[in-house]
């Protein structure tokens, strides 16, 4: 997939009237832009993307090769450019590599965890205590890169600062920004790169570990169909967080093809193209699957009881799975059901967000960045062994829908992550 495959489907600006809109951009412009980072790991493709609002041409800084292209454009336009590791980032320096002593990491520095060093991992680099320079208050993420019973590595630099990353632009609105003078100047390479983007590969190729500390017990470890057994016909991702996922399964799956919706609900989120395909639907509640209307048939089958899944082998055409793979406590046991019920070359999309039902997550879920969530989902790609072309998508900073329930408490949409990739 290509960065400009991954165009925005909802109504992003709702109220323009006291805007003096632009049909070009000027050294007094702000704009609305969807602005995405791509770049490669050793086992996938990555598509990070945000949206950012009341971005001020002539206050904020770019870098020079997109900030130069800028000039005279209009909405609807796209810029893009490909950079070098290191430049547009801090190149990786050997001097952000720390060793220290394995009782220097401070396993009680959270009041709601306690906090184990695990190979490939991130923690707040305040975790770490007799480094020069640094403090208990520093939480930016930092990862620890080898390990041994007396000692930690941790490297400081950022995960992205040895990639090649593509930037793209997509300009969505531009208006006058007046006599606006001084205010913050934004970096919009920091804005795209802090709290996460990186964070979901793995370090040179070596499985991160999420499997220790009890990585799949959780809080309610009671049998699910008792929780289950009471339907629940609420929407569990707001309408703009579930038009894009809707618009990735438009993107990635068949329409005319054998559907698996698995670990469904009422709602499939997939767009009404997919009216007339054939959909089975898997999930916990007989009466949220009868009110599902894209389903074709459905089954209620527990795969934390049963991971076989009752279907001859190379099945379907596509299987998606929406806002449930945090609830799996035998992920590979599913995982190898899901590559023998696929036919060779067929997707396996996983999507999610960050709302769940904590009782029935595992640990490590609870336990996770949201984007390490992602690198978790890598994992059961990479160990399963059946699948390739593997790729991670994720999208932050859309507006939340003014009729959204948390309206008055969330500015922002649900974020969506995604991960996929193809039967072998």
């Amino acid at each position: 997939m290509r960065i400009s495959d991954f165009a925005l489907v909802v109504d992003l600006v709702d109220d323009e009237t006291e805007k003096a809109i632009q049909d070009k951009i000027t050294r007094t412009s702000k704009m609305l832009a969807q602005f995405t980072l791509g770049w490669q790991s050793d086992w996938a493709t990555h598509i990070d993307s945000q949206l950012l609002d009341n971005i001020n041409v002539w206050r904020d800084f770019f870098p020079p090769e997109i900030e130069a292209q800028l000039d005279g454009r209009s909405a609807g336009d796209r810029i893009r450019h490909s950079f070098s590791a290191g430049e547009v980032l801090p190149q990786h320096t050997s001097a952000e590599v720390h060793r220290v002593k394995a009782q220097h990491f401070n396993r009680n520095f959270s009041s709601r965890i306690k906090l184990e060093p695990r190979l490939g991992r991130f923690y707040p680099k305040g975790v770490f205590n007799d480094i020069p320079g640094n403090y208990r208050s520093n939480y930016q993420p930092c990862r620890i890169i080898a390990i041994d019973d007396e000692s930690i590595t941790t490297d400081f630099n950022h995960p992205l600062s040895v990639r090649a990353l593509d930037i793209e632009a997509q300009i969505i609105c531009i208006w006058d920004a007046a006599q606006e003078h001084g205010g913050r100047c934004n970096d919009i390479v920091e804005m795209l790169t802090a709290n996460g983007p990186g964070m979901q590969a793995r370090h040179d190729s070596i499985a991160t570990d999420f499997w220790s500390d009890d990585a799949f017990v959780r809080q309610d470890p009671s049998p699910d169909d008792a929780f289950y057994a009471m339907p629940r016909l609420v929407d569990h991702l707001d309408k703009n967080c579930s038009r894009q996922i809707a618009e990735l399964y438009r993107r990635l799956i068949p329409l005319d093809g054998r559907i698996l919706d698995l670990m469904s609900s009422w709602v499939s989120h997939l767009p009404a193209d997919f009216a007339n395909a054939d959909i089975t639907g898997l999930g916990m509640n007989q009466h949220e699957l009868e009110q599902n209307p894209l389903l074709t048939q459905n089954l209620v089958h527990d795969l934390n009881q049963q991971t076989a899944i009752p279907f001859d082998d190379q099945t379907f055409d596509a299987i998606i799975c929406t806002a449930s793979i945090e609830y799996l406590v035998k992920p590979d046991q599913v995982f190898a059901e899901l590559s023998r019920i696929l036919k060779p070359g067929a997707p396996l999309v996983i999507t999610f967000s960050n709302r769940w039902f904590p009782p029935k997550a595992i640990q490590a879920w609870g336990h996770a960045h949201e984007f390490e969530r992602m690198g978790l989902v890598f994992e059961y790609f990479i160990q399963n062994g059946d699948f390739e072309n593997l790729h991670s998508y994720s999208l932050r900073g859309l507006p939340r829908p003014s009729n959204d329930r948390y309206a008055g408490q969330l500015t922002t949409s649900d974020p969506v992550y995604a991960v996929w990739g193809y039967r072998r």
